[in-house]
């Protein structure tokens, strides 16, 4: 899985695993059942796939840049070319009074292409800004996602933890007990996100928000709770915040 070619997944491959994703075989309650370590491996397979959209819609993105480029290269050729030939023309006019007509026609439809010449390039230029941006952005994305992976093991370690053993104890010693817990993964070597916590692994904002709307303390203890309440196979067992 470390050293899987996730920059060259083929599209067959995920059109066959994307619909496997959404079978009840793949439920976590079913690979639970099965082995609690298989958990991660459908949360890896899971970011593959996302990771996989995110290239089909950055190296496109990439192309059109490249195109782009060339196509400005080319018009910068031409605009040259055609400046080149307004200094010839300018040049002949001095000597050629009688064909200053015929000449200043030419230099006339000359200006014109230059114009519109420039006007290309600026467009050009705009657009190749605009795809420069969206492949910073994409890129950015790219390597955040690429860091969470790393760190999804030992993350959903801290998540998982807090969901089954939690649930009874106080604020504090909750606290004390994540500490524990990533301090023990980080000894085994195993990477996980500094000072990462459940809420920040399973919390979700406008969830939380709706907790609140309908009447859930915001304190840390209560997010908590709902979060194990919403996150547990079985009835889970906590003690409330007003005892």
């Amino acid at each position: 899985m470390i050293n899987y070619d996730k920059d060259n997944i083929p599209d067959a491959l995920i059109k066959k695993v994307v619909p496997l994703m959404s079978e009840e075989a793949m439920q976590d309650a079913r690979i639970k059942g099965a082995s609690q370590a298989l958990i991660p491996v459908k949360v890896w397979i899971a970011a593959m796939i996302k990771y996989h959209s995110v290239l089909k819609i950055v190296n496109p993105m990439r192309a059109i840049a490249a195109e782009m480029g060339a196509k400005l290269a080319v018009v910068m050729s031409e605009l040259a070319i055609k400046q080149k030939t307004v200094r010839e023309i300018n040049e002949e006019l001095d000597d050629l009074n009688r064909n200053g007509a015929r000449l200043e026609a030419e230099a006339k439809k000359l200006v014109e292409d230059i114009e519109e010449c420039h006007k290309k390039l600026y467009r050009a230029e705009k657009m190749i800004g605009g795809l420069e941006g969206e492949k910073n952005r994409w890129t950015d994305t790219v390597a955040s996602l690429t860091k969470q992976q790393e760190m999804l093991t030992g993350d959903c370690l801290v998540a998982a933890g807090m969901v089954c053993y939690a649930g009874p104890f106080t604020a504090v010693y909750r606290e004390q007990l994540e500490t524990l817990w990533r301090d023990s993964i980080k000894k085994h070597g195993i990477k996980i996100t500094q000072g990462v916590t459940m809420k920040k692994v399973l919390g979700n904002d406008v969830t939380i928000r709706g907790w609140a709307v309908a009447g859930l303390p915001s304190d840390n203890l209560s997010i908590e709770n709902g979060i194990i309440m919403f996150g547990s196979r079985r009835w889970p067992l906590m003690i409330d915040p007003q005892t």
